[in-house]
């Protein structure tokens, strides 16, 4: 081309005036629609949250009243809650509310190899949920204006709108993160709820802050060139602090695929925490510079963070310091079976709702780290005053020994450690006993191999050290669980430990006339009959109280044992123990017609034996029985 035919030299000043205004700023961008569609998502988050609270409160009302109306009712009283009163109710339960996503498979997890696993599959109306919200950022993100004529100004609108996304959802994101949502409170979801949808919206942020940095790149670049448009990346602290937010949020999503999560997840935790931050204060500088209208929400972000992180704090100070009685001692001793029972012996007196959990601070193996564990014994008991002495339970009929144990002699129980209930001590201020919290950890891998591993190294593979609990925290609908006539708790391993201390609160308080509850039925798979050891000395105290030959039966399933023979012995009818895996249906089917009233099936345990309670409890809901399910689960 020739010099005389080439564009004038104000064509290129016009040119970059007229890109630069797409390249920053507000020009191009759909300020008024993007208004509109913020308001339309929190309508939408505030339309789910009103009707999840609308239904949890109903849940209430209806277990408040069935409460109530069945303490003294006997079994026939009861049989009008033992039945669902609408048809439809039970067909949604089945194929929306319980159901898995496909036929049965939702927390077995997808394991390529011992230490690899790709993660679980949510439920039907979790992805219900999920596919409903991912299509809706979509769909926001494709409503432009494509009549514009500048495809500059098309490309800055995407720009605004993404950017415009990606900070509103980054709320919900940092609010299911914390380990203290109020939501968990207010709307009785759990916490593994809330983790799921967490990691969904993080994908989905990266995703939005993709979009919105690429979209700027597009329109930069045409300003001048890819050079000029990093050097502004360099030079210019607006668009400095842009791309540490984005490529913050590039490492987080990089880093947590569930192989990678589960295989480091010390470490994956770690950098997660710190990507986070660097990624809060990307976004934060890159808003307040500019002055953009999103400022106020990530001030929200920053304050949901401070509140969350300083709640732990005083959690952990609350529960483990005190002036007068000192700080939290931890015991542990290694069992059979590869576990340790470590017992927090707390400085003050707490009380811990049945299905509560911690998470355990021991730094003498997992310096500054922390892990959720189901509590399984609390000590002394919040609902009444237990034996003074260990022995003291033992006084009863039934067997030679006076009850009905785990083929204990009283040769083997005067050898047996009673942590929990030996080391009582009083706040010599207040007069109350303290409080200590019982844990049983399985040795796996990481921080619960290490302990193990240590405590065996000690004199009586019993270690002591210094420790810190942060809770207790609850899943949510443990409260109702007095209302149902029937409980059936099936546990799965390590599993016991969520359900235990349901079993004697319902016990003592069914001896005081404040449940509902007329039958219990404790399922417990394991392995081996080592694992009897873990929770013996508890059980021996549950069998020991009031009316549990009438309300409690226990069902053991050894499928692994060594001698069945010799091992598998049932002491009563109330206490049973079989070879073999244990089959849900089959408990069911033999539990159910024998009802009294409304009936609560609670799972916890590995996510193969969930996924087969959750299956066969579906079949009876069908049949029209008044059942509900809970799981526990732990899915990180």
């Amino acid at each position: 081309m020739s010099s005389s035919s080439a564009p004038p030299a104000h064509f290129y000043a016009t040119n970059y005036t007229y890109i630069y205004e797409y390249s920053r700023g507000l020009d191009g961008v759909d300020v008024p629609l993007d208004t509109l569609i913020t308001r339309t998502i929190c309508g939408s988050f505030g339309l789910v949250a009103v009707t999840v609270i609308l239904g949890r409160l109903l849940e209430i009302c209806n277990a408040y009243i069935r409460h109530i109306s069945c303490l003294s009712a006997n079994r026939r009283q009861q049989h009008f809650w033992s039945l669902e009163g609408y048809s439809v109710w039970p067909v949604i339960k089945k194929h929306v509310v319980y159901s898995p996503l496909f036929s049965k498979r939702h927390h077995r997890e997808f394991q390529l190899s011992s230490a690899v696993n790709m993660g679980v599959l949510p439920s039907r109306l979790q992805t219900i949920l999920l596919v409903l919200y991912v299509a809706s950022q979509v769909a926001y993100c494709a409503i432009l204006d494509y009549a514009v004529n500048e495809r500059a100004a098309l490309v800055a609108e995407l720009r605004g709108r993404a950017g415009t996304l990606a900070v509103l959802n980054m709320v919900p994101l940092f609010l299911f993160a914390g380990r203290n949502n109020l939501l968990i409170w207010l709307l009785g979801v759990s916490f593994d709820t809330y983790n799921l949808f967490h990691r969904w919206l993080g994908r989905v942020v990266v995703l939005e802050a993709l979009v919105h940095t690429t979209a700027w790149f597009v329109n930069a670049s045409s300003e001048r060139s890819f050079a000029d448009a990093t050097h502004r990346i360099r030079t210019t602290p607006f668009f400095t602090f842009g791309a540490l937010g984005t490529v913050s949020m590039i490492f987080l999503i990089s880093h947590s695929p569930s192989p990678i999560r589960h295989a480091f997840y010390e470490i994956f935790l770690h950098l997660h925490q710190f990507a986070a931050l660097l990624a809060l204060v990307g976004v934060c500088y890159h808003l307040h510079l500019d002055a953009l209208p999103q400022r106020p929400w990530i001030y929200l972000i920053i304050g949901i963070w401070i509140f969350e992180r300083t709640m732990r704090w005083v959690l952990r100070a609350r529960l483990n310091f005190s002036l007068r009685s000192g700080s939290t001692m931890v015991v542990v001793k290694a069992l059979p079976g590869e576990a340790c029972r470590v017992t927090f012996h707390l400085p003050r007196r707490v009380h811990i709702e049945p299905g509560s959990h911690v998470y355990a601070f021991i730094p003498v193996v997992s310096l500054w780290m922390s892990h959720p564990f189901s509590v399984a014994w609390a000590d002394p008991s919040t609902c009444v005053t237990p034996p003074s002495h260990p022995m003291a339970a033992l006084k009863g009929t039934g067997s030679p020994y006076g009850y009905d144990s785990l083929s204990v002699s009283p040769s083997n129980l005067e050898k047996q450690d009673f942590p929990t209930t030996r080391s009582r001590s009083y706040d010599p201020h207040t007069g109350k006993q303290k409080t200590s919290i019982t844990l049983i950890m399985a040795a796996r891998s990481g921080m619960t191999r290490k302990l193990y591993n240590k405590a065996m190294t000690c004199p009586n593979q019993t270690l002591r050290t210094f420790g810190l609990v942060e809770g207790p925290y609850n899943s949510g609908g443990a409260s109702t669980m007095g209302s149902y006539g029937t409980a059936i708790l099936f546990s799965g391993g390590a599993g016991i430990t969520h359900h235990i201390l349901h079993v004697r609160d319902l016990l003592m308080r069914a001896d005081e006339g404040c449940v509902a509850t007329q039958r219990i039925y404790l399922i417990w798979a394991v392995r081996t009959t080592d694992a009897l050891n873990w929770v013996r000395e508890w059980m021996d105290q549950i069998l020991q109280l009031p009316n549990r030959r009438q309300i409690l039966v226990i069902k053991l399933f050894v499928s692994k044992p060594k001698t069945p023979r010799s091992e598998i012995k049932s002491p009563s009818e109330s206490l049973q123990m079989f070879p073999g895996r244990c089959r849900p249906s089959v408990v069911l089917d033999e539990a159910l017609p024998k009802r009294v009233g409304a009936t609560i099936v609670s799972v916890c345990g590995p996510g193969a034996f969930a996924d087969e309670v959750r299956a066969a409890t579906r079949e009876n809901v069908a049949r029209g029985m008044s059942v509900d399910f809970v799981e526990e689960a732990f899915s990180w």
